[in-house]
């Protein structure tokens, strides 16, 4: 009885008592980057660098690695050897996509790539996308042009290679579902000739009295699937024929405005192009960093988002489809993404125009302001030319003199009017 009355002395039984183990810390996703070897430097250093920074800002209780994989050597076998909870953002290009679609990476890991589209009846079986298409941008585009500003009539100019091709064919299937024609032009010859090529488009008349030119334009806006360095050669072939009220629509290869910036913004009043990053909307961190880019932001946002699939291995495609849906409720830098039943990516592109410090947001209201008194300044000046048409030489001010002609046209091009060569950027902000 002493013994037992002894074991229940304090300290007695706790004296062998092991420490409860510590809470494991979670593991870490892996974000595995696949980026093209000694090319693109300044895109891969935005895009890693924008990923590390997220990873850097991720909570303590969903860490992420950010591991950077250069196409060379033995960088399939790599992703092969990823651990189970990685997630793959990339490759870049059609060729290191199929190359890693050959090698099996995607029966065996969770593939986002960034590129416009893949591979036919890939997307959401083999493989995801993060990244814009030429639908999003020709949605934006419709959306912009036709709902909010309720323009109905629209041409296309532009070359005839494959990019403006495609581009120019999808909005015009998207226009015709909502009752709007599409005229086509297309752009031949080298930018000084161009004036002679939309003269019989614009139609424009001469007004005997003052000069003036009057433009007779059967269409309110004009698509440009072109370099952003064209813009000023295409506004100056319509200005030399009087025709300055079109609402010139661009795409993501006008991403060079998006952080050069202009001193004559107000001369921009009536561009507009679609962009999934504006700077303006970012977390100090990244709008301060060097990484503030597209690239940069598409990093940022693929850290954040990959972090929230809690990927184990790779789960059935379905099952990767619903993960990414719930994953992409978050608050994005970018435009927002979003993924449907089938796994196929859209993403709510934002409608920008050149700015003083970069691209800012589009403001459909000013912008149709804008295009409001573009159109009474025409007016104006048809106006102007009927009454002096009317006024007889000998009455009112100054009779008995004839009147030399006043040339009155629109505003000058808005840009400085040296031909430029075409700059065609498969990849937004690459130049």
């Amino acid at each position: 009885m002493a013994l037992l009355a002894g074991c229940a002395l304090p300290g007695f039984l706790q004296q062998g008592k092991k420490e409860p183990p510590k809470p494991r810390e979670p593991k870490a996703t892996t974000v595995a980057l696949v980026v093209p070897a000694g090319q693109m430097a300044s895109v891969v250093n935005s895009l890693t660098g924008g990923a590390r920074l997220a990873a850097q800002e991720q909570p303590a209780s969903s860490p992420v690695k950010v591991q950077v994989v250069r196409m060379q050597g033995n960088w399939l076998q790599t992703l092969a050897a990823l651990p189970d909870n990685a997630v793959i953002g990339g490759p870049v290009t059609e060729a290191a996509y199929r190359q890693m679609k050959q090698a099996g990476i995607m029966d065996k890991k969770v593939v986002f790539a960034f590129m416009a589209q893949i591979d036919a009846g890939d997307e959401g079986t083999k493989a995801w996308r993060f990244f814009p298409s030429m639908d999003d941008q020709i949605d934006a585009i419709v959306e912009l042009a036709v709902d909010r500003l309720d323009l109905r009539t629209m041409a296309s100019f532009g070359p005839s290679d494959n990019y403006a091709n495609k581009a120019t064919s999808l909005l015009e299937q998207k226009l015709a579902s909502k009752n709007v024609i599409l005229q086509r032009i297309q752009a031949t010859g080298s930018p000084d000739t161009w004036g002679a090529l939309v003269k019989p488009y614009v139609n424009p008349t001469t007004d005997e009295a003052t000069g003036a030119l009057i433009p007779q334009t059967p269409f309110e806006a004009v698509f440009l699937p072109d370099s952003w360095r064209r813009l000023s050669s295409v506004h100056t072939a319509f200005a030399s024929n009087g025709e300055d009220r079109l609402v010139m629509f661009g795409t993501m290869l006008w991403g060079g405005f998006n952080n050069r910036g202009t001193q004559n913004a107000s001369q921009y009043a009536l561009v507009t192009y679609p962009a999934a990053y504006v700077s303006s909307r970012a977390p100090a961190s990244l709008a301060k960093s060097s990484y503030s880019t597209f690239w940069g932001a598409l990093g940022y946002d693929f850290v954040r988002f990959a972090s929230r699939m809690n990927i184990k291995g790779r789960p059935g495609s379905s099952e990767v489809s619903a993960m990414a849906r719930q994953a992409a409720l978050m608050n994005f830098v970018l435009a927002p993404i979003s993924y449907d039943s089938r796994g196929r990516a859209k993403q709510n592109l934002f409608m920008v125009q050149p700015g003083v410090a970069g691209s800012t947001l589009v403001d459909a209201t000013a912008l149709g302001n804008a295009r409001k008194a573009a159109v009474l300044r025409a007016e104006e000046r048809r106006a102007h030319a009927a009454e002096l048409e009317t006024t007889p030489l000998g009455s009112g001010e100054g009779a008995g003199t004839i009147q030399q002609p006043v040339q009155t046209r629109p505003t000058g091009p808005i840009m400085r009017t040296t031909p430029h060569s075409s700059h065609k950027l498969s990849l937004p902000g690459a130049r």
